[in-house]
């Protein structure tokens, strides 16, 4: 709460009106917090993996037969190409991924806007934040990375003190943690579970991995591209993404 008065006071119109030397000067007022600003990083984690290549191209054979032979399996590696090359996509469908993800509210706005996908999102209005996860760019100048992470402390101080000031009024405890979520800012981390099939994962890298894409979640596709190439369980299928992607 001092932080926020100090911030509010120390430039009539706000920080970013002000010079180099009134930022030196609200930085040493501020004293370093105890946690690594490094530690403030978003994470991803594989669940589940259900299927294969072998699982594709099974389903791609089931309008003839659906026995595997050894000579059908030797040909799994040809027909992934030939299928996601030709646009025979539906086949990719038969599969499931699913991911633990740790991200701030920026980059998990714009996660959910992948429609063919589930989400289970943590939930502030069911239950009260116990853990202050805050996300921190490693590129934003370590000055204003300290800034940033004493701006978000104060707002979860007041988080808090919202809750028991609301409830200490009559308001019902789930009203009063309603209420208190619009004291935190964007770089607020929380907690969803996300699950694809892989065409539809697919189709998020294709836009997520993009250039165009915000840095954050560039990182997280590329972390969960990571996790699932690790497995080697569509090994041909990232194969084919990757060739048909570079042209």
């Amino acid at each position: 709460m001092d932080w926020v008065m100090s911030w509010q006071g120390s430039s009539r119109g706000g920080i970013e009106n002000m010079n180099e030397e009134q930022i030196e000067v609200l930085v040493s007022e501020n004293p370093e917090p105890e946690e690594e600003i490094s530690d403030h990083k978003n994470r991803v984690e594989l669940l589940q993996i259900t299927g294969s290549d072998q699982t594709i191209c099974a389903a791609a054979w089931t309008s003839t037969t659906t026995k595997l032979t050894e000579d059908r399996i030797q040909r799994v590696p040809a027909l992934i190409h030939q299928l996601w090359n030709e646009g025979h996509h539906s086949p990719f469908e038969h599969t499931f991924l699913s991911f633990r993800c740790v991200v701030d509210i920026a980059t998990e706005r714009q996660m959910i806007r992948h429609r063919i996908a589930s989400y289970s999102v943590e939930s502030a209005r069911y239950r009260k934040y116990r853990e202050q996860k805050v996300y921190i760019p490693e590129d934003l100048n370590k000055d204003w990375q300290f800034l940033l992470q004493n701006a978000s402390e104060s707002c979860w101080k007041l988080y808090d003190r919202v809750i028991e000031s609301h409830e200490e009024l009559g308001l019902s405890r789930a009203r009063a943690k309603e209420l208190a979520r619009y004291f935190l800012p964007l770089s607020t981390q929380v907690e969803l579970v996300v699950s694809y099939n892989l065409r539809s994962f697919l189709n998020f890298l294709t836009l997520r991995l993009d250039d165009h894409a915000q840095q954050e979640i560039r990182e997280v596709a590329r972390r969960m591209r990571q996790l699932v190439e690790e497995r080697g369980c569509f090994r041909h299928t990232l194969e084919a993404f990757d060739i048909r992607r570079s042209k």
